[in-house]
């Protein structure tokens, strides 16, 4: 049986469950996924090997009514990302109906010529799944559509073969034993990220990114990571360091546990919190902070 291989990029607009999705199907956790929209900010790659098959599975940012320019970005991103891919999954969430940002998900596919396929997620939140899958069918003309739960992990096995089947036939792009090609430094500060948008509200965590500057191996059982946490305004610090800094040591004790189950030994956390106003708007910590997509 001839190998296959191609990238499946996995498009939707906020907090459908693509991160979820994208987990599950790996088996580990290789993107943070909370319940606030737009966790995702950048591609996320990860990599299903199978006997006679490797599929690129590209996780991208949720498309949405941009306010700044990082959301700007993060559309651009998943715009460049479906203009690279074999198939495109078009991820839906079934418990709530189709609005404008799932249209313009269906647009971007169709403009794209790739062929998309809609795939309904929290089918476990649905009780009757055909009346709601109806609206979304009718966004554009799709060439399958699949019903899973990401959380239950029902539908996931159909979901893959098939895509398997579809792809065309090549050698595999990365080697067998990767599952994500994000380095450490980008896993450590999204893991930092999500335990400010598990633990903060309102505009807080949209306003904050995350930069790992040191991370060493001091000892064999001990790795030194020092990571400044970004706000936008002073107000946005206080409350992230929190009344004798308590909130800035949950955070770090909850970021710690993750990273310690990561890297199979002690890690110690130095965090440290500095606003820099506007950042989502300027071009220049958009770069530093990997959020402006390439072209290519």
């Amino acid at each position: 049986m001839a190998y296959k291989s191609g990238f499946v990029a996995l498009v939707g607009r906020p907090n459908v469950g693509k991160s979820t999705l994208l987990n599950a199907l790996l088996g580990t956790k290789v993107a943070i996924a909370t319940p606030k929209p737009q966790t995702t900010r950048n591609r996320i790659v990860g990599i299903l090997h199978r006997p006679n098959a490797q599929l690129v599975l590209v996780d991208t940012p949720g498309v949405h009514r941009a306010e700044h320019k990082l959301g700007e970005e993060m559309n651009r991103t998943a715009r460049l990302t479906a203009q690279d891919a074999d198939i495109l999954w078009h991820i839906v969430d079934l418990s709530r109906s189709p609005n404008q940002e799932d249209q313009w998900v269906a647009d971007l596919c169709q403009k794209s010529g790739i062929p998309t396929w809609l795939v309904m997620n929290k089918a476990d939140l649905v009780e009757d799944v055909k009346a709601r899958w109806q609206p979304y069918r009718a966004l554009m003309s799709y060439q399958d559509a699949f019903v899973i739960s990401a959380v239950k992990e029902t539908g996931l096995a159909r979901l893959v073969e098939a895509a398997i089947q579809a792809l065309p036939e090549g050698a595999p792009y990365y080697p067998e034993e990767m599952v994500t090609d994000q380095s450490e430094d980008f896993y450590v500060s999204e893991i930092i990220r999500e335990k400010v948008l598990e633990l903060t509200r309102e505009e807080v965590p949209y306003s904050i990114a995350v930069v790992v500057e040191e991370r060493v191996r001091r000892r064999p059982e001990l790795t030194y990571i020092r990571a400044t946490i970004l706000v936008e305004r002073d107000g946005q610090k206080a409350i992230l360091i929190g009344q004798g800094g308590r909130m800035l040591k949950d955070i770090g004790r909850r970021a710690r546990a993750d990273l310690e189950a990561y890297y199979g030994h002690q890690v110690y956390l130095d965090l440290w919190v500095k606003t820099r106003e506007r950042w989502r708007d300027q071009e220049a910590w958009l770069r530093r902070l990997g959020y402006t997509p390439s072209e290519s």
